[in-house]
């Protein structure tokens, strides 16, 4: 079975959440040697990872359209185009906007529905993108890749129509993880990280709210910050709220240097309001590191027994749970080996096997279809 698939949507040599996703998926498929692959991409094929440099992956790369009505019309005749000169069987959208035009069959991957829950964190135009694109996507598609339950669950309560396409096939952690991690407390460091790119989701209010209580009380500690603030949101929130505290900022880190992060910090603090999936939490667990979670559903599904849990936007329950994880080493030994033990369940040769199950099952509908017509 040969596969396209449609990367269109994602910036061009700019690793972005989705891009991660696909890559890391993408090598594993290219291991089992199952299927034949065309990646439709703005990527140059220098820029992609090694591990996509493989016999049974055909890459063609376009120029990127940042405009996302402008790239999805185009989408309408490249898609197609592109179907018919490498003789694809099927496509894989790993993006929920696109791939609405032709009869072949098609999955699509759903990983959050923001513009659903918190529409107003959104500017009105991206809205009305999605309230146009989405159900076009879906409606195309055979089957709709969904990253958690949780996920699987928004989709069935906004979009009910399209509840019977759906599957769930959890992610894995994209970082390289050592080979010799394990829950001895004496390897850490009195730290803590907050892994995100600061979103109006992501909690990062309540943080700057724990930091503060902690701080106001003589209980300062040490959280660092991976990822980006471009809107300066820790600025705000300190001047707003009393004796807020903002975490220390690194900005972005290579994949190694976030991998030797988690291994050194005592907890993850990840008081997100919502998630598709949480990546950050299977990431710190795969490094052994115990995570701090609002008690929100995804990330009961996702963290497990590996993780302490607060009422979302509860700032001094985090505070506390913080505070515990830095000074309480059976506390951390044991949430350690828990946390190990619990994203032992997310991996990339099991979201592989499970996608490629996806594709077969396509294959046989496709067959069944076909033996009726004659």
């Amino acid at each position: 079975m040969k596969i396209l698939i449609n990367h269109l949507l994602e910036p061009s040599n700019r690793i972005s959440g989705i891009s991660k996703y696909l890559f890391s998926l993408l090598a594993e498929l290219l291991k089992s040697e199952q299927h034949q692959y065309v990646l439709l991409t703005s990527w140059s094929e220098e820029c992609l990872p090694v591990a996509l440099r493989n016999p049974g992956l055909t890459v063609v790369s376009v120029p990127y359209i940042e405009s996302t009505p402008r790239n999805l019309l185009r989408q309408l005749w490249l898609v197609p185009q592109q179907m018919k000169q490498h003789q694809a069987d099927a496509e894989f959208n790993c993006n929920p906007l696109g791939g609405f035009i032709g009869s072949w069959p098609r999955v699509t991957v759903t990983h959050d529905l923001y513009f659903n829950v918190s529409p107003a964190s959104y500017k009105r135009h991206h809205r009305l993108w999605w309230q146009l694109f989405y159900p076009l996507t879906c409606r195309s598609a055979s089957k709709i890749i969904c990253v958690s339950q949780n996920t699987r669950n928004d989709v069935a309560r906004y979009y009910p129509q399209f509840a019977d396409k759906t599957v769930v096939i959890g992610e894995g952690p994209c970082l390289t993880i050592p080979g010799n991690i394990d829950s001895d407390v004496q390897k850490r460091q009195s730290f803590g990280l907050f892994v995100a790119n600061v979103s109006p989701n992501k909690g990062a209010d309540t943080l700057v709210r724990a930091l503060g209580l902690l701080r106001h009380s003589g209980r300062n500690i040490d959280v660092k910050h991976v990822g980006a603030d471009t809107q300066g949101n820790f600025a705000r929130f300190v001047a707003a709220i009393p004796h807020g505290a903002a975490p220390v900022s690194l900005g972005y880190l290579s994949d190694g240097q976030l991998s030797e992060l988690y291994s050194r910090a005592r907890f993850l603090a990840f008081p997100s309001r919502y998630e598709g999936f949480g990546l950050p939490v299977v990431e710190a667990q795969a490094h052994g590191t115990p995570v701090i979670a609002a008690d929100i559903p995804v990330l009961r599904e996702v963290a497990g027994d590996g993780a302490l849990f607060f009422a979302p936007e509860d700032a001094a329950a985090l505070a506390e749970h913080m505070y515990a994880l830095l000074h309480d080493d059976a506390l951390f030994s044991a949430l350690s080996v828990k946390a190990l033990q619990n994203q032992q369940r997310f991996n990339w040769p099991k979201a592989a096997r499970q996608t490629e199950q996806v594709f077969e099952q396509l294959a046989c509908d496709s067959l069944a279809a076909q033996s009726q017509l004659n």
